[in-house]
């Protein structure tokens, strides 16, 4: 007997207290990591608050607030078809408007008493996350007592509470995406099929008593089968493309019936616990289908038909074991021709369903094959993992942990008879995962609860061998162990990289708030969707309920508004306008090139092709990061190029590496076909003409240790008197210094850092800047002089210019434009050739005058951004002989820009008598600054 049980003798009421809490601890413990974990996600809510309105993190929530907005308005139906996004199209995407917004949505009326407010609604979403988040834990904790008892599962739930990995940030308050609501889901679908199978392993069941309708001795293994069935349904509910679940359970379902004919074990019951299952969750799927085509984006025949395939395998594997048994086959025979069926069934598909199988390979490699498509790099969640170690810093040792359990978990299922069938279940679950969080990184909020669970059985098995009692007390080694244990998987999510409550912290994020702020603009001073053009009230019902359809037909005056896809989804809700492409990627195949084309005719043909007669893109909205060629800043220009034939990021850009104090430095300069392009055109210039100006950037061919080429600053090169060594950016005097210098020196390039061309840019004739955010990316840099975080810009057909002065002379206009969102201001510029006469012509994008003629009242913009004079004209050309400057002004009204007043501006260039030496020649050296740049006109 040991000291602490004879103590116990001694206290009969100690003792009776140590049962109780041996009995009942982990409720307790439970009820403490679940309120850490709500309280972890909820703490920083009061940063979505922005000015009493709900501010939400990323892009997709925008959406679900879209979508539980409709299901408050329409319950419990979700949206069948949305004309607000996608121009000139309109969506059915299948992965929003599911459970995840019928709960929330459910959830806002209990609150809301039957009629929510907008508050109300969007209060109930911020918050759905991180009650969803924290839900999580019950799977994981009942999956983890299943494997290590419940100590186990509560050190399941440990884990998992203290984790800093990617469902902790895709559970916080504000993230109110489906992610979470898959996590939940698909816990509960494996949780679901883990007991069917140990029931159907307890029960045993046979195809006979099916037959002989023995309903009592059924009825255990049907209802939990029927009940996994459910539960797999409604993850597949939550996010269509689910159907990795399904191909996990095929998996598990072909090992182990496998595995129980070789240890001489019936597969029937197994395969029935199965065939129930899958057959439920097809029943239950089929009820929400919504397009009649095999598609994963959807609620489509793919989940379905996907769960009838796998259900079907179980009974044929049961039927073939059968088969094999009465004919005395040996027992690697059967797995032999299981596998040889699959194979020869493969092949088969492959020739005669060449669709159907190029479908299945495609989404298989893009899941869990390890390599992904160009164009799905250039999304984040979409990258892959490529570095294990962050595994280690979101679950710390927990990973080592887990990854110990699964082999002995696997090893047992070989070497065992009476290894149970749940156990394989969750090791395939887990290499899955795995595999999928490594193609994309997406996957890995899915990944901690394997992680977890298998952590928990490792602990939960092991202290089961120190016989951890009360009955025969408690040796202090045996608690010392249980510490030692516990804080080798705990300690270290806390002592490495950020805490738990570090990572917690969270907010919306500067980009929306950056963003939302011209949105606010856009909505209130561009006209209604419906009323371009003629004014009036929207045409287009907000929330109306639209049949499905593959092309939605715009109504003349209802338009699209062109920006990269990552901030389709603001504009729908935020401006209330109907994006070109959004989040779903849908429209890239327009927003892409047009943002790199070339010229204005090619970017004005690509909206062509795709605008409707009577409904076209009126606006465009740029931000600083799709005009930023840095990715380490957060640049964004690196896409679009992803998604053009026959172009790469490096045809615009190229990157250059500086040693600082604080480490390599990734500076980026760019070519001149990125000047060139429409987005950089807008953002950098506001569709003005832009100069070359004597600034260079040199670099030096360098090489590392190991070999690998790179640019670095030019630490080893001579310079000229004067430049200084080690100088990425110069600046020189004059255009010919410059030159001269780039024609010396091989590793330079004349222009390409900030807003520096390498040669002239042509101005644009149809676009014009008409309003921005307050707020500047970079109010003091000298890379962007006009840095207001988003930019919307108008397509106008532009006024016509006709004019006179000297001939067969260069005419430049001018005129001063002031934003007053950020108090600034900056010429447009333009120029033209005169002809053997002296005539001219020319098209310009900006007004001077009539702006309160024009606005939303008439179905046109209420422009904020104002001329602060006349258009300026001048031209240097001969005057009786002499050479002579000439100059001129005129007013273009707004009703000439938006086309409403056919009539042209005219403008007469007078001469002027002009000094010796005050021509400009365009070689003089001009400072890198506002002021002196823009004196010229």
């Amino acid at each position: 007997m040991s000291q602490s049980r004879g103590y116990l003798d001694d206290n009969p009421e100690l003792e009776s207290a140590l049962e109780w809490a041996e009995r009942w601890y982990h409720v307790p413990v439970l009820l403490v990591l679940l309120g850490f974990m709500l309280w972890n996600r909820v703490q920083s809510w009061e940063n979505f608050i922005v000015d009493g309105e709900v501010l939400f993190s990323g892009n997709d929530a925008w959406y679900h607030y879209r979508s539980t907005q409709y299901v408050v308005n329409n319950w419990p139906a979700t949206m069948p078809f949305d004309p607000w996004t996608a121009f000139p199209y309109g969506t059915s995407n299948g992965q929003f408007g599911t459970l995840f917004d019928q709960i929330v949505a459910t959830v806002a009326l209990i609150v809301g008493l039957g009629s929510p407010s907008d508050q109300t609604v969007a209060m109930t979403l911020l918050f759905a996350p991180a009650v969803l988040g924290t839900l999580v834990a019950i799977p994981t904790y009942l999956i983890g007592r299943r494997l290590g008892g419940r100590l186990g599962g509560v050190t399941a739930v440990t884990v998992m509470a203290f984790s800093t990995g990617w469902l902790l940030q895709r559970s916080l308050v504000g993230f109110s995406d489906h992610h979470v609501a898959e996590a939940l889901f698909q816990a509960l679908g494996v949780l679901g099929v883990m007991v069917a199978v140990s029931v159907a392993a307890r029960d045993k069941p046979i195809y006979e008593q099916f037959i002989e309708r023995d309903v009592d001795a059924l009825r255990d293994t049907i209802s939990w089968s029927m009940l996994a069935g459910v539960a797999i349904a409604m993850y597949l509910w939550v996010w269509p493309p689910g159907v990795l679940l399904l191909g996990i359970l095929g998996v598990f379902f072909l090992i182990r019936l496998c595995l129980e004919y070789v240890h001489d074990s019936s597969p029937e019951h197994t395969a029935i616990a199965g065939a129930i299952t899958m057959a439920t969750a097809a029943v239950v799927s089929a009820s929400r289908i919504t397009v009649l085509e095999v598609t994963a984006t959807s609620q489509s025949l793919l989940q379905p038909g996907l769960a009838l395939a796998v259900g079907f395998g179980c009974v044929f594997m049961a039927w073939l074991a059968r088969f094999m048994e009465q004919r005395e086959y040996g027992r690697y025979v059967y797995p032999a021709t299981v596998f040889a069926i699959l194979a020869v069934g493969a092949v088969l598909m492959a020739v005669l369903t060449p669709n159907l199988w190029n479908f299945l390979t495609r989404n298989v490699m893009r899941v869990i094959g390890f390599s992904i498509s160009e164009t799905a790099g250039t999304v984040g969640e979409a990258a892959p993992l490529r570095d294990a170690g962050i595994l280690f810093e979101a679950h710390g040792f927990a990973v080592i942990v887990a990854a110990i359990g699964g082999l002995i978990l696997l090893g047992k299922q070989f070497l065992s008879d009476d290894a149970p069938a749940e156990e394989l279940l969750v090791v395939v679950w887990a290499l899955f995962i795995l595999s999928a969080t490594f193609t994309q990184q997406r996957f890995a909020y899915y990944l901690v609860a394997p992680i977890a669970v298998l952590s928990g059985m490792v602990v939960g098995r092991f202290i089961r061998w120190f016989d951890f009692s009360a009955d025969d007390g408690i040796e202090y080694y045996q608690v010392l162990t249980i510490l030692t244990v516990l804080l080798v998987i705990v300690v270290p999510l806390f002592a490495f990289g950020t805490t738990p409550v570090e990572a917690g912290s969270t907010g919306p994020g500067p980009s929306i708030q950056g963003w939302d702020e011209s949105l606010q603009w856009m909505e209130e001073n561009t006209p209604a969707e419906g009323a371009y053009g003629s004014g009036g009230d929207a045409t287009l019902d907000y929330y109306g309920t639209y049949q499905q359809q593959d092309d939605f037909d715009y109504q003349e005056g209802q338009y699209g508004v062109l920006s990269w896809w990552d901030y389709g989804h603001w504009i729908t809700t935020r401006a209330e306008r109907v994006p070109n492409a959004n989040p779903f990627q849908q429209g890239t195949g327009t927003a892409a090139p047009f943002l790199i084309a070339q010229n204005e005719t090619q970017a004005n043909n690509i909206l062509d092709s795709t605008d409707e007669d009577d409904a076209k893109t009126r606006y465009v909205a740029v931000d600083w990061k799709m005009a930023e060629t840095n990715g380490n800043l957060g640049g964004k220009f690196f896409a679009p190029p992803a998604f053009v034939d026959g172009v790469q990021s490096s045809d615009y850009y190229s990157q250059l590496y500086v040693q600082s104090n604080s480490g390599v430095r990734q500076v980026t300069f760019q070519q001149q076909a990125y000047y060139e392009t429409t987005v950089a055109r807008l953002y950098r210039f506001h569709g003005s003409a832009a100069e070359p100006r004597p600034v260079v950037v040199d670099w030096e061919n360098k090489q590392t240790r190991q070999g690998a080429q790179y640019r670095g600053a030019p630490t080893s090169e001579e310079e000229p008197e004067g430049q200084q060594q080690g100088r990425i950016v110069r600046e020189f005097e004059s255009m010919e210094q410059a030159r001269q210098y780039v024609e010396q020196d091989t590793t330079s390039q004349l222009g390409g850092f900030g807003d520096n061309p390498s040669e002239r840019v042509p101005a644009m004739e149809h676009y014009r800047l008409v309003g921005s955010s307050e707020t500047e990316a970079f109010p003091n840099s000298p890379q962007y002089r006009h840095s207001a975080w988003t930019k919307i810009f108008e397509r106008v057909p532009g006024a016509t210019v006709e004019g006179t002065g000297p001939a067969n002379a260069t005419v430049q206009a001018a005129v001063q434009m002031h934003n007053p969102a950020t108090n600034k201001t900056f010429f447009y510029r333009q120029r033209t050739q005169t002809d053997q006469n002296g005539n001219f012509e020319m098209t310009v994008p900006y007004s001077t005058t009539g702006y309160d003629d024009w606005g939303t009242d008439e179905g046109y913009t209420n422009v904020s951004v104002r001329a602060e004079a006349q258009y300026q004209f001048r031209a240097v050309g001969t005057n009786n002989g002499e050479r002579t400057g000439f100059i001129g002004t005129t007013d273009v009204t707004e009703g000439q820009v938006i086309g409403e007043d056919n009539d042209a501006a005219t403008v007469e260039l007078e001469p002027i008598s002009i000094q010796q030496g005050n021509e400009t020649s365009g070689e003089s050296r001009e400072p890198m600054t506002e002021d002196a740049t823009e004196a010229g006109a």
